[in-house]
């Protein structure tokens, strides 16, 4: 593997088959984020949105905890955040990136780290883990995609109970909710993240951009609104050189090579 734009804490790495693993490397702090390591995984992840050698993206940590949101010891003087970058937190949670994105989650995620899982496409989680939006507790709100993301992807009542207390539930908790994908002992968390991003290399990179783009934009529309933008993305992507070597190389029962055009 490659380094890819990392630092001391943020290790980065690109294999060649185009899967970069992204990994929060603060274990003394638990891997809470402080406005340097922020602003390093923003620049990663804006250089692999629009580099065509990487395909898809896994995010874990250092040691047994994945995240535990913001290093609160490097709040400014009046007490504002210095994590939140153009791209939300850490650079991933105001970001709809193009490619698959996997939160490995090595341990617990809390606050920032919490949204930050919550933005990923796709969750695998330790058995040991915890999962929160603590920030009540410190009299600030989860404003980074916690309460947005919450609210639509679990039920109202479930939402609630989360973030107005402020608690901490158990994986099997989370994935109970839908909030994560699979739970699996600490030691196999990678190799589960990774095996889902592999699936993912095997498909058309401009498929992928496109559903993950309808996915996203489905529940704010109607759903004839949604139908007409997935017939048109569909029409467009029949015409593309992937979307004719697709079907070709299913016809002559090979592999295609995908060329992301």
């Amino acid at each position: 593997m490659a380094d890819y734009f990392g630092t001391d804490t943020v290790v980065s790495e690109l294999r060649e088959d185009g899967l970069l693993i992204i990994r929060i490397n603060r274990p003394e702090v638990a891997n809470a984020l402080n406005g340097v390591t922020s602003k390093a995984m923003e620049n990663i992840m804006n250089n692999a949105e629009t580099d065509p050698a990487v395909r898809a993206i896994i995010v874990t940590g250092t040691g047994k905890v994945f995240c535990a949101g913001e290093d609160l010891s490097e709040l400014s003087e009046g007490g504002e955040c210095q994590t939140v970058t153009e791209h939300g937190f850490g650079g991933l949670t105001a970001r709809l990136c193009s490619k698959p994105v996997i939160a490995a989650c090595n341990g617990s995620a809390a606050g920032g780290g919490m949204e930050i899982a919550l933005s990923c496409d796709m969750v695998v989680a330790s058995e040991r883990a915890k999962f929160g939006c603590t920030e009540v507790g410190l009299g600030i709100i989860a404003s980074t995609g916690g309460l947005v993301r919450l609210a639509r992807d679990i039920n109202r009542k479930d939402c609630m109970e989360l973030l107005l207390t402020g608690k901490k539930i158990k994986a099997d908790e989370a994935k109970a909710l839908g909030l994560i994908n699979y739970v699996v002992p600490a030691e196999e968390v990678m190799d589960k993240a990774i095996e889902l991003a592999e699936a993912c290399l095997k498909n058309a990179p401009l498929a992928l951009k496109w559903t993950k783009y309808i996915v996203h934009a489905a529940d704010q529309m109607s759903e004839e609104d949604a139908m007409r933008y997935s017939d048109a993305a569909y029409r467009f992507l029949e015409k593309t050189a992937d979307g004719i070597e697709g079907p070709a190389a299913f016809v002559e029962k090979r592999e295609p090579n995908w060329i992301g055009k």
